[in-house]
């Protein structure tokens, strides 16, 4: 399934729905939330970055927190990314470039004192696309910096930041380098096992893939072409795959074991959902099996 993704990748999001009703959609997907009726202390904040007006967005459910970032632009509002464990977000601009302080912050109790972890990120603009010009733990040095356009805002994601965050990650030299001399960025192979299922990731320069085994034969490949990050989570019986192409947002597919056989039931990308079995097939009637789920047949799911 090598070439999935290749025609699945849209520029922006439509704005069939208000900002602010996109970008609850776009945190309940972040957090697993089956409805957006369990978003608790949802609130955003706007920053104008002319011609661009930038959305924050933080949202809880139960325990779980995260925040959202969408950049508005001539009718159309293109998602920035989804990250979770901040509860905090600061909008600012600094010598021109976007700024922005995610932020976990614990407050104080009668044993312990008050805590903020988190990261200070900054932005600029390169042909129409904020780029990722430097990251820092919060209150701490920074641990990246680069003026050579390297990610773009749709490439943050919580495995980006912690990569980039760590001591010993090379920086990206400030004066530019020819692309044979570049540093790529290489995320740390993912690999997990969920009973006779086995998931990982591969990364090249030419595509980034996560993979599906069942005794050790290919079941199912995802993959998306160029820059990108890829990841899954899986909690028996779910499993969820994310694809995040560098400039577009994030493609979600969400599966769960059943029978002996992993069943499609969530298929989306950004606040576009294109099915969703709870939905579209309330009694399970015709459930899509991982071995369905070819380039074409997703493509169909896509148009409908």
């Amino acid at each position: 399934m090598r070439r999935l993704f290749s025609t699945l990748v849209c520029c922006a999001l439509s704005l069939h729905a208000t900002p602010t009703q996109t970008l609850k959609t776009w945190l309940q997907e972040s957090l697993n939330a089956s409805s957006q009726e369990h978003l608790e202390h949802f609130h955003t904040n706007k920053l104008e970055f002319t011609p661009y007006t930038l959305i924050g967005a933080l949202g809880q459910i139960h325990a779980n927190q995260g925040a959202c970032v969408g950049v508005l632009f001539d009718g159309q509002l293109f998602k920035g990314f989804c990250v979770r464990g901040f509860n905090v977000l600061h909008l600012s601009k600094e010598q021109g470039h976007l700024r922005l302080e995610l932020v976990q912050s614990t407050p104080a109790t009668p044993t312990t004192a008050p805590k903020e972890t988190g990261y200070t990120l900054t932005f600029a603009l390169n042909k129409g696309t904020f780029y990722l010009t430097s990251l820092a733990p919060l209150n701490a040095p920074k641990t990246y910096h680069s003026t050579t356009p390297t990610y773009a805002m749709g490439a943050i994601s919580g495995t980006l930041l912690a990569k980039l965050s760590t001591p010993n990650t090379p920086n990206t030299p400030t004066t530019a380098q020819t692309p044979s001399k570049s540093v790529a960025f290489t995320p740390p192979i993912q690999t997990t096992q969920m009973g006779d299922y086995t998931l990982s990731t591969s990364y090249s320069p030419k595509e980034q893939c996560i993979d599906i085994q069942k005794f050790q034969r290919t079941r199912g490949r995802f993959c998306i072409q160029g820059a990108g990050v890829v990841d899954f989570s899986a909690h028996a019986p779910y499993v969820e795959l994310h694809l995040k192409p560098a400039n577009t947002s994030e493609i979600t597919l969400n599966f769960k074991r059943c029978g002996g056989d992993l069943e499609l039931k969530r298929y989306a990308q950004g606040g576009q959902v294109f099915y969703n079995q709870s939905t579209n097939d309330p009694h399970n009637t015709y459930p899509l099996s991982l071995s369905t789920l070819t380039p074409k047949f997703l493509e169909r799911l896509r148009l409908k």
